[in-house]
């Protein structure tokens, strides 16, 4: 939701207690995007691992809707702290390291990216127009990979800038939603053509989000890398990449696995400033939590939990066209199936269980309140309108 002063108070973190059930919504603000992300629904504890990262992430601070400051004293008061008289008046400052004071002029986005902006400042915008502004996104996106892989210097320049900027963009979409699995489902149903990083790019920063990471640098890079993880592509023959997975030989399927190297091999060749994390996402993008992955066959805690957010969304997608099984699978069955998976002991373990649960739990919680405010909604609808009828 867009950052509106006048309907959210914020609240120190130590305010709150990791398992206490508030009755309360809360809520965490990015800077960057001006924008108000749901972290817990009322009723729902914030939890002592989730507490942990955010302390670790060095959060200060939670924002709760104005209306809820009655429920948040009684909260308060049941843990033996003082109530507030009235919700506390902040200002939000710029994100750090920005200056309030005038500044030179930067260089403008592309007219791809200034149209795109506009687009995603509109609080209206609907899941299907959400798409056609990604399905956009992906031409802009294919064109620039081009220019990385295949031109000189300057063009490689220029398309490494705008993937940066269509990251930003990503971010936008991703941070907007207030129903991840409706959104993913929807996005994913769309008649759009969507390019495949672009989802897998959205789709890992929804689920970063969904587990309380907030940091925009990091969900800056998860995007960056999500765009880049299989730009190594272009160095494997179009007719094994085509080729459904179940189908290649012992040769394809080795060559299809040194795209993760080639991948980090092009970027470091663009010279372009990338964090460290960034390369470590790529490379463990196919890394399955219980070793039987690529390229290296790590295990467990050697894989990070960001590049397994980025395989998560990765099989999602390919999940949906078919490229890991048999058939194509809709975006509710492609959930099903990595939800069974990670709680099956005798299947594969492509990704960490326990990151599993925690992403669909809160996409759970979501979706159970969504389909309750839409059933209320519709009571009131049916019974105003038997009024009108009476």
């Amino acid at each position: 939701m867009k950052a509106d002063l006048n309907k959210m108070f914020s609240v120190p973190l130590d305010k709150l207690q990791a398992d206490a059930a508030p009755p309360f919504p809360v809520y965490i603000y990015l800077k960057r995007n001006d924008k108000f992300v749901p972290m817990r629904l009322a009723g729902d504890p914030i939890g002592t691992q989730k507490y942990q990262q955010l302390r670790r992430g060095q959060l200060q601070e939670l924002w709760i809707p104005k209306d809820f400051l009655e429920a948040f004293n009684r909260y308060l008061e049941g843990i033996g702290q003082a109530p507030l008289t009235s919700a506390p008046e902040k200002e939000i400052l710029p994100p750090a390291g920005a200056s309030a004071e005038p500044q030179a002029a930067v260089v403008p986005k592309s007219e791809e990216a200034a149209l795109t902006r506009d687009v995603l400042e509109d609080e209206e915008l609907t899941s299907e127009e959400k798409a056609q502004v990604l399905s956009a996104l992906s031409q802009d996106l294919l064109r620039s990979l081009n220019q990385i892989t295949t031109r000189g210097e300057p063009a490689r320049a220029d398309g490494l800038r705008r993937c940066r900027e269509i990251a930003d963009e990503i971010l936008s979409v991703a941070a907007a939603n207030s129903n991840i699995y409706e959104e993913i489902l929807a996005l994913r149903q769309s008649q759009e053509d969507i390019e495949h990083s672009i989802i897998v790019g959205t789709v890992a920063t929804m689920f970063a989000l969904a587990i309380g990471f907030v940091d925009e640098n990091l969900l800056a890079d998860i995007t960056v890398a999500a765009l880049f993880h299989d730009v190594g592509l272009v160095k494997v023959k179009p007719e094994v990449v085509a080729k459904p997975e179940r189908t290649w030989s012992a040769s394809e399927r080795k060559e299809y696995e040194q795209h993760v190297m080639s991948s980090l091999e092009i970027l470091r060749e663009s010279a372009s400033q990338f964090d460290p994390r960034v390369f470590r996402m790529i490379k463990e993008h196919h890394e399955n939590y219980d070793g039987s992955g690529f390229p290296e066959g790590l295990k467990g805690a050697q894989i990070d939990e960001l590049s397994q957010l980025i395989h998560m969304a990765n099989l999602f997608d390919r999940l949906c066209t078919g490229k890991q099984t048999a058939q194509d699978l809709s975006p509710a069955e492609a959930f099903d199936y990595i939800y069974a998976a990670a709680r099956d002991p005798k299947a594969v373990h492509e990704i960490q269980p326990e990151l599993v649960e925690r992403v669909f739990q809160f996409m759970l919680t979501e979706k159970e309140a969504a389909d309750k405010l839409r059933a209320e909604a519709e009571g009131r609808m049916n019974e105003a309108a038997k009024g009108v009828a009476g």
